[in-house]
């Protein structure tokens, strides 16, 4: 019989209560868990097909997390570096009395250019690389249907 996807939602986040409350709850326990906050009785095979699926979730969102946490300090550096090089590459008196740059030659200039130019298609690479520009969904589904996760 199958089980509805709102109704099973429930199921799962009684499961994740159950293993924040006890993180080495058995597999009984969870289906008495189940059992008595349902009315009903969940198999064993079910259950483990949940788990499953939480774990799946959970390692997908925390790797997620990571991600997100450290293209963002490099977006900060980013923004640091690149606010450096556009002055150079910009360069005007105020330069010179704000920050005490002084006046670049053409040569220093072009590079500060091409730098620049690097860096930012660096960081695009890596958004396009981490996947920042996917829909989240579409990610999860992928890697369900590739079998990269346990």
């Amino acid at each position: 019989m199958k089980i509805l996807e709102h109704k099973e939602e429930f199921i799962i986040w009684r499961i994740r209560d159950a293993i924040a409350l006890d993180p080495l709850v058995s597999m009984r326990k969870l289906q008495l868990v189940i059992q008595e906050k349902t009315g009903r009785y969940i198999s064993d095979k079910y259950l483990a097909k949940l788990m499953r699926k939480i774990r799946t979730k959970t390692i997908f969102e925390s790797d997620r997390k990571q991600l997100n946490e450290r293209l963002t300090e490099v977006r900060e550096r980013y923004r640091v570096l690149s606010e450096n090089l556009l002055r150079t590459i910009y360069w005007d008196w105020t330069s010179l009395e704000k920050c005490g740059i002084q006046k670049p030659t053409e040569k220093e200039r072009q590079s500060a250019i091409k730098l620049l130019a690097q860096m930012e298609l660096a960081l695009f690479k890596m958004e396009l690389d981490v996947g920042a520009f996917e829909n989240q969904q579409l990610s999860i589904r992928s890697i369900k249907a590739r079998n990269i996760l346990p």
